[in-house]
């Protein structure tokens, strides 16, 4: 995507005019094929109309923040738009983007910063006889607002907590605490979610690894000392952006969501699930190819499951359950058991080269067999 190239330089060298307040103007780029929106000022009454009329025939816009905040009800109408038309935002190093300007930029389906952005946050006030009066009807139209952008509550609390002559500053790190993801521009350099995750991705990660080695390695026969690693350094950089209090917290959170699932789908399914998550992720789960030999591949089929891995996980459960009921059922069990076998390795083999039917045909032979759990000291 060409704009995540673009250098900070270029775009404080756009011409967006005169600097006045509640200005919304639009800048491009020669050559690209997206679009700048600058709100620079108070945003002020009428200034949600003013946007949506500006973005309404154009695509790929990234939306420019520069403002003291003002009206709420104002810059949560541009925030939902923004939200709604999957628009990227941005706060430019060494520029201030405060209050209800804040909300906007937490809108953007892509939220851009420097180290050096200044993005406040305080509650929501009103002036009742020239004094400040925190608006309870305001902080709970922000939480709201909030909530249905998936953000957690101790962002929202992070949001509304500082007095009205104050602000919270947000940093690139406090976001990922936060759970907010972030692209941190630093130079030409961008950091992505993917490059320096939220907190969030630590605590699941954490759990993953610790629930592969504790109910699937019996399935997988994976190397532990992978899933121990990573573990560990989930642990670590987890705890590098949150204390342990909070740590624990997400962590019981998750457990609490894990034993959901596992209850609904079966914990051998999950396993699956869960391997593919982190693998996807380019994180090691300890499986290293299927059930069988790969160098010893016999069919076009075996060549093809060596050369897929979202299938060596099933490949290697559906074996080491075969081999389990097997070593655990009477003569007469284990020749029913291997004519099952016989039949279903046939139905695999029928599927050739086609990576899909493959997939297919063991999942629907692990969704068979759920059930089945293997005591993880046999």
């Amino acid at each position: 995507m060409g704009w995540l190239s673009v250098t900070c330089a270029a775009l404080f060298a756009l011409t967006f005019g005169p600097a006045t307040a509640a200005e919304i103007l639009v800048g491009e780029i020669p050559g690209e094929d997206f679009n700048f929106i600058r709100i620079r000022g108070e945003i002020t009454a009428g200034d949600a109309d003013r946007f949506f009329d500006s973005v309404s025939n154009l695509e790929r816009v990234t939306v420019i923040l520069e403002s003291p905040g003002g009206v709420l009800r104002e810059a949560l109408q541009i925030g939902a738009e923004i939200r709604t038309r999957n628009l990227a935002t941005m706060v430019l190093p060494d520029t201030g983007c405060y209050s209800a300007c804040g909300l906007i930029w937490v809108s953007g389906s892509r939220r851009y910063m420097s180290p050096t952005s200044q993005i406040g946050f305080h509650a929501v006030f009103s002036i009742e006889n020239g004094e400040f009066q925190e608006s309870g009807v305001g902080n709970a139209e922000v939480g709201s607002f909030l909530t249905h952008l998936g953000l957690r509550i101790e962002a929202i609390r992070f949001f509304t907590i500082a007095g009205p002559n104050e602000f919270l500053l947000l940093t690139p790190e406090r976001a990922r605490a936060l759970g907010i993801d972030v692209y941190e521009q630093n130079g030409i350099a961008v950091t992505t979610p993917d490059q320096n995750p939220v907190i969030d991705v630590y605590v699941d990660r954490f759990v993953a690894f610790a629930f592969l080695q504790s109910r699937c390695l019996a399935f997988f026969q994976a190397q532990s000392s992978a899933l121990e690693s990573g573990s560990k350094t989930a642990f670590e950089k987890g705890n590098q952006l949150v204390g342990g209090e909070q740590w624990v917290n997400l962590m019981t959170q998750r457990l609490e969501g894990l034993k959901q699932e596992i209850d609904s789908k079966g914990a051998l399914l999950h396993c699956v699930a869960v391997e593919a998550d982190l693998r996807r992720q380019s994180l090691s789960t300890g499986i290293d190819g299927p059930s069988f030999d790969c160098s010893k591949a016999a069919s076009d089929t075996e060549r093809t499951i060596c050369g897929d891995e979202d299938l060596w996980p099933k490949d290697l459960a559906l074996s080491s359950i075969y081999f389990y009921i097997r070593k655990h059922s009477d003569k007469a069990t284990r020749e029913r058991l291997l004519a099952i076998q016989r039949n279903w390795l046939g139905i695999r083999n029928d599927c050739g080269t086609s990576r899909a039917c493959l997939n297919e045909v063991y999942d629907e032979r692990l969704r068979d067999l759920r059930e089945i759990e293997i005591p993880s000291q046999t």
